[in-house]
């Protein structure tokens, strides 16, 4: 388990001041206005950044990092990712996982039958998508709770009835489904 979760990346400069706009991971961007301190990863180190201010606009974050001051500085910035440390996450509720916990895990059927691993997790907006490697190829399935019947530590549990209704398989065509 990593020690670091992804917050977002830095999408562009943002005016003259050093501001960066970042296209974040995260559902709820307020969790941003407390944030105090980011971590940029470099190989396999991560570097502490101070967060001196962070602004929310409409779903767009906008910060300002320590040492960084004027748009040049944070045009070096460009594609940078953000993240933070778990002992400064925020809380999960009961049942919640962070998505980079899930990554890698192996998906079974209720038979205990091999399905693949989960290698994404897409969040278009209202329902996640799921993203295995199969022997199939990649396949994309829905997080429903019809097929989705158990996640824990070590695996998730896929319903079989429910993943042919469910699931698209990027090297299949449809008319090969029936």
């Amino acid at each position: 388990m990593n020690e670091y979760l992804l917050l977002g990346t830095v999408a562009k400069p943002q005016g003259l001041k050093g501001e960066v706009k970042l296209r974040h991971e995260t559902g709820d961007a307020s969790r941003f206005l407390d944030l105090e301190t980011a971590w940029i990863r470099h190989g396999e180190r991560y570097t502490p950044i101070r967060v001196l201010s962070a602004r929310l606009s409409g779903p767009d974050v906008f910060l300002t990092l320590e040492g960084v001051p004027d748009r040049d500085a944070a045009e070096k910035l460009r594609g940078t990712e953000l993240y933070i440390d778990r002992a400064h996450a925020r809380p999960l509720s009961e049942g919640e996982v962070f998505i980079a916990d899930l990554i890698g895990l192996e998906a079974v059927d209720t038979q205990g039958n091999a399905i693949g691993t989960l290698v994404d997790v897409l969040q278009p907006g209202g329902t996640d998508v799921l993203v295995f490697k199969t022997p199939e190829g990649p396949m994309m399935a829905p997080h429903l709770k019809k097929l989705v019947r158990e996640i824990t530590p070590d695996r998730i549990v896929l319903d079989e009835a429910v993943l042919p209704e469910v699931a698209v398989y990027e090297n299949r065509r449809s008319d090969d489904l029936s």
